[in-house]
């Protein structure tokens, strides 16, 4: 009767291991397809940022031509001011500020906004790298 009750209980184990078993092979499966749907999506955002990116890029070129045009353009304006009478200087103190904040300008938006993209670029990239190598090791 023991050996009876030990093969019963024997059996027992071994269902719940092979129920386990089966378990947790849907889940894996489950869990690849969600993988690859998160894949999908964050190669997606990497595309979108990148486009993005490849807009804002001639956006910032323009703006610094722009700046860079101001720039010559208030030197001219410099140069007239200093032919003209001594209340002249008032002018000059404005273009001077307003090549200061152009100066500001240039140096505090543009590297950010590169840094910026970049960051967002690798951090993609790198999540992107992570989750297919993940894929990979569960096929």
């Amino acid at each position: 009767m023991n050996q009876l009750l030990i093969d019963i209980i024997g059996m027992a184990a071994l269902l719940s291991a092979t129920v386990l078993c089966i378990v947790a092979v849907f889940a894996l499966i489950r869990l690849q397809k969600n993988l690859d749907r998160m894949t999908y999506s964050v190669e997606s955002v990497q595309n979108d940022i990148r486009a993005m990116r490849m807009a804002a890029l001639p956006a910032l070129d323009q703006a610094t031509k722009v700046l860079e045009q101001a720039h010559t353009t208030l030197a001219r304006v410099d140069g007239d001011l200093q032919k003209i009478s001594a209340g002249a200087d008032t002018f000059k103190q404005i273009a001077d500020d307003v090549r200061g904040l152009e100066t500001l300008m240039v140096k505090t938006v543009k590297p950010s906004l590169e840094e910026f993209a970049e960051f967002v670029g690798s951090v993609v990239t790198g999540l992107t790298s992570v989750a297919r190598k993940f894929t990979k090791y569960l096929s």
